[in-house]
């Protein structure tokens, strides 16, 4: 666990960015880590792409990374310079500081690995920036930094992120830089420059990488039709909660899913009351996103 004690100039200094290249070594992480069963929602996503990745590239890239991921602050995740920094972007970081050969490795992974998917997975992300973002404006930092979720705990003035290391970190007006991961329950991130710091979580919308993979390989949308989500809810509302992979309005799901704007609204309410979607105003429009019990049950049955 790393504790950070943030004074109240560097609270007002926290943002959140996307990073093409932490999702790739979260991502890589997660492959050289899985020595036993594949989490929810990776199954299709890991099984679909190993074979894709040269053993001498997992090799090279486990010789380079391992040291590395023992230490507290990774430098082959250096902080996003941008809110939506571009992968050659980074890149170019990497070669900046000496990284030259893990550049090249880890864009070669990224051929294979991500960017088939990336264009989804860059949507999902954007629509969590977004929400966070909103509230971050709207509610202030303390509530946004209260519902990142994912076991991160703020007690004024600390906040506790979970990590492999154990470590207390003070700030003092510095800048807090909070990167919204797909792969995040792989090595979770924690990178420092100057005064600033850095740390990965889990962004909301992970599902899309089992959805595009199961896509990939079938000609039609409804797959694993008789799945025990599906038996638990009904195709309907199942269909619904799996579409949710991102804070989405009833028009977006309704178009995703191929069902009536009134019918997924009728779903989402039912859903609603069970407590597994919540509803928020974000401007003109209302979203639907998973509470955390949909999300725990996505999880448990939905694959």
């Amino acid at each position: 666990m790393i504790r950070i004690h943030l004074d109240e100039l560097t609270l007002g200094r926290v943002r959140i960015a996307i990073s093409p290249l932490w999702e790739a070594v979260s991502s890589l992480s997660l492959i050289i880590g899985s020595h036993s069963e594949t989490p929810y929602p990776y199954v299709e996503w890991v099984r679909k792409t190993v074979p894709r990745i040269s053993p001498l590239l997992r090799q090279e890239l486990t010789a380079l990374t391992r040291n590395e991921w023992s230490e507290t602050s990774s430098s082959l995740t250096p902080i996003p310079k941008s809110s939506t920094p571009g992968f050659e972007e980074e890149l170019l970081a990497l070669r900046s500081v000496g990284h030259d050969k893990f550049a090249e490795l880890i864009g070669d992974y990224w051929d294979a690995a991500l960017a088939p998917y990336w264009s989804d997975m860059r949507n999902v992300l954007e629509e969590e920036i977004l929400v966070r973002g909103r509230k971050l404006v709207t509610a202030g930092a303390d509530r946004m930094l209260q519902d990142l979720g994912g076991q991160i705990r703020w007690d004024r003035p600390e906040l506790s992120v979970p990590h492999q290391a154990d470590l207390n970190w003070k700030m003092a007006d510095g800048r807090l830089i909070i990167v919204s991961v797909l792969f995040a329950r792989g090595t979770r991130f924690f990178a420092t420059q100057d005064d600033a710091v850095a740390f990965s979580y889990q962004a909301q919308g992970s599902a899309v990488l089992s959805r595009h993979a199961i896509n990939a390989g079938n000609t039609t949308n409804e797959v694993h039709r008789r799945d025990k989500l599906t038996n638990l809810l009904g195709r309907g509302r199942a269909s619904v909660l799996k579409a949710l992979l991102s804070p989405t309005t009833t028009t977006g799901l309704a178009s995703c899913i191929g069902l009536a704007p009134s019918t997924v609204s009728q779903h989402l309410s039912v859903l609603s009351a069970a407590g597994l979607v919540r509803r928020l105003r974000v401007g003109p429009r209302v979203l639907y996103e998973l509470e955390e019990s949909g999300a725990a049950l996505l999880a448990e049955l939905g694959t």
